[in-house]
């Protein structure tokens, strides 16, 4: 029997060494509804958004981590590699991605009739595929 999940959405966690930066990309581009902040003394704050049911959180550790988020595509490596949104205009959305220091890394696609489809990095670097229709 597999486990009973509680509410119809998923949690996403990034870290990143700016928080602040990517609260304002996921509001103002990808229009995520900010909460209150958590802040964990030892650990860090946690910003959190709420896209529908699910939540995405960005961890800013009192100590920056290093590097940067994982170059190369959906195949670079093993492990997650990206969110997925459905929006209702997928050109729409990666021009204003764009316009809030984003970048579109391929497309807009048509993988096949009616679907469009198109990845962006956010201004951290993380993956993000934007798809609309069928």
């Amino acid at each position: 029997m597999p486990v009973e999940v509680a509410k119809p959405g998923i949690d996403i966690g990034i870290v990143s060494a700016e928080g602040e930066p990517l609260v304002a990309f996921y509001r103002d581009a990808l229009g995520f509804s900010p909460l209150d902040p958590l802040v964990m003394p030892g650990i860090g704050t946690i910003y959190r958004l709420q896209c529908g049911e699910s939540l995405l959180r960005i961890l800013q550790p009192e100590t920056p981590p290093s590097g940067n988020a994982a170059d190369g595509g959906l195949d670079g490596r093993p492990g997650y590699r990206y969110m997925g949104l459905e929006v209702t205009d997928v050109r729409a959305s990666a021009d204003i991605v764009e316009a809030a220091g984003g970048s579109v890394v391929l497309g807009p696609l048509e993988p096949r009739p009616g679907r469009l489809v198109c990845q962006v990095r956010d201004p951290d670097g993380n993956l993000i595929e934007l798809a609309q229709g069928g």
